[in-house]
């Protein structure tokens, strides 16, 4: 199976379950790059990040898409922010949803925060990318270098309980 995991992350938390999962998978990795960065520190970032994910605003990728069609699953990593996907998930579903063909396709979402519900996000993932088939969320609280293990665990399982027939 040829997968592909794609994933936005601001302060690396995200990042650090992706790399991970990727390397369990065997699968391909993509970070999605903004044009325009947003900030990292301080009210800015929060204020910023949360304005943009609450009125779904669609941020300029620097990222280039690879041709979709060649994964068997995708795999979309995102941070929530003020309870919604981050952003820049807005601007991936609508370059894929408007120029590849994904009905049918497998995908599997990838989401950290500090805690909280994850069901915002995954609803408006799932509701702009009707006609796929959506694995059980892989959901993480702060994510750190230092929970290696227990992460590697859960991925584990995650697989086993959605990929292995």
């Amino acid at each position: 199976m040829k997968v592909l995991v794609v994933y936005y992350s601001l302060e690396g938390h995200t990042e650090i379950v992706a790399r991970l999962l990727t390397e369990e998978l065997g699968a391909d990795l993509l970070k999605l790059e903004l044009l325009r960065p947003f900030p990292d520190k301080g009210f800015k970032k929060y204020f910023w990040c949360g304005k943009s994910a609450v009125f779904r605003e669609k941020p300029v990728l620097r990222t280039k898409m690879p041709d979709l069609s060649q994964y068997d699953l995708i795999v979309i990593g995102t941070p929530i922010w003020a309870g919604n996907c981050a952003s820049p998930i807005n601007s991936l579903i609508d370059i894929v949803r408007n120029d590849y063909a994904l009905a049918g396709k497998k995908i599997g979402l990838l989401v950290t925060n500090g805690g909280g519900s994850i069901k915002k996000c995954v609803k408006q993932i799932e509701k702009t990318l009707n006609g796929c088939i959506f694995l059980k969320p892989l959901h993480f609280i702060n994510p750190s270098k230092e929970q290696r293990e227990e992460i590697v665990s859960r991925i584990k399982t995650w697989i086993n309980e959605n990929l292995k027939s």
